[in-house]
């Protein structure tokens, strides 16, 4: 699930008017922010489309305006307050409440910006972008069985909704759906072939599956698509040691790390293939790497462990597993009962 999916605020601005509903000056403010906006110059836009209020205080379309250019700017709460003073004088209306929550959303207002998405999801149920967010919010509180109705709604607004069928299959699969996340997995990648977490996805639910080769394919796919996503080549790589293919594993785990140094699942993996290997000085370095990066990683604890034990240093193999374990890794426990009591 990916919920830093927002819409970028200037796809909806509203355009350059000419109408006389507002005075020259409030007018000619309002068009000035618009083309400073289209710019990417949000400050400068900022203060024109304050002339246009100062202007005018009734001139619905600067309030928006301010208040996309305030989202953009990172002042949510500022936002929020003007998208809703835009309502107030043009009347409520879907799009505004979709921007207000994704105001909130940014805020880390989640149950506020649900709700917001909700209310424009009713008074228009043919944006699939509302049902989309919501379906992303209930996902990320864990309420699978809501979200994938969400999705289901985003579906039936938006036959071609790619990242919908993905999203949705990612429900299914925390439902225990495995088949139902094939399909749905699987049409996400025929409506967007470039959908590069798509084949990611439906590659990990094929391993679950136990088909394995169909996997590998898929992630092949995947890279195909973004070879520049580094998660792919952990899992790819993952697999590939699950299929005893060391060299392809080492490879994949080399290049994901070339992408992203300081991806630390990168880095765990390639050092539980050093240990493998037994390459235990390298895989020590790879977990120091890892624990660098993320110092509540348990995992790396407890693999640099087994590698100090391999090396014969115990005290430093105990001191591993018993920061493993406090770090959540409950197999650790078993480590220190076993080698350092």
């Amino acid at each position: 699930m990916n919920m830093k999916k927002i819409i970028t605020s200037s796809l909806l601005l509203l355009g350059l008017i000419s109408a006389k509903a507002q005075n020259e000056a409030a007018i000619a403010a309002y068009n000035q922010g618009i083309s400073e906006y289209n710019v990417k110059d949000f400050q400068t836009a900022l203060g024109s489309f304050n002339k246009a209020i100062e202007s005018d205080s009734t001139f619905g379309k600067a309030w928006f305006n301010r208040a996309v250019c305030k989202s953009d700017l990172k002042d949510y709460a500022g936002a929020i307050t003007d998208y809703q003073r835009s309502m107030k004088i043009e009347g409520e209306n879907a799009k505004t409440l979709f921007f207000i929550g994704q105001a909130r959303f940014l805020s880390a207002d989640k149950t506020g910006a649900l709700e917001d998405f909700k209310k424009s999801s009713q008074l228009d149920p043919t944006n699939a972008e509302s049902f989309f967010y919501a379906g992303g919010i209930l996902f990320e509180i864990d309420d699978f069985q809501g979200a994938t109705e969400e999705f289901t709604k985003a579906i039936k607004a938006r036959s071609d909704y790619a990242e919908a069928y993905n999203d949705r299959g990612s429900c299914k699969l925390k439902l225990e759906d495995i088949k139902g996340a094939i399909d749905d997995y699987r049409e996400a990648t025929k409506l967007n072939p470039k959908l590069a977490i798509a084949y990611n996805n439906l590659a990990a639910a094929l391993r679950r599956s136990g088909d394995l080769q169909a996997s590998l394919q898929e992630f092949n796919y995947s890279i195909i698509a973004d070879p520049k996503m580094a998660t792919s080549y952990v899992k790819r790589g993952r697999l590939k040691l699950e299929m005893q293919d060391l060299d392809g594993a080492m490879t994949d785990f080399n290049k994901a790390i070339e992408l992203n140094p300081k991806d630390q699942y990168a880095l765990n993996n390639r050092g539980c293939l050093k240990n493998k290997l037994r390459d235990f000085p390298g895989a020590i370095a790879d977990f120091d790497q890892a624990i660098r990066i993320n110092p509540s990683y348990g995992y790396a604890y407890l693999n640099r462990g087994i590698a100090k034990e391999n090396l014969r240093d115990l005290a430093g193999a105990c001191k591993d597993w018993s920061e493993a374990s406090q770090n959540g890794v409950d197999a650790a426990k078993q480590y220190v009962d076993s080698e350092c009591n």
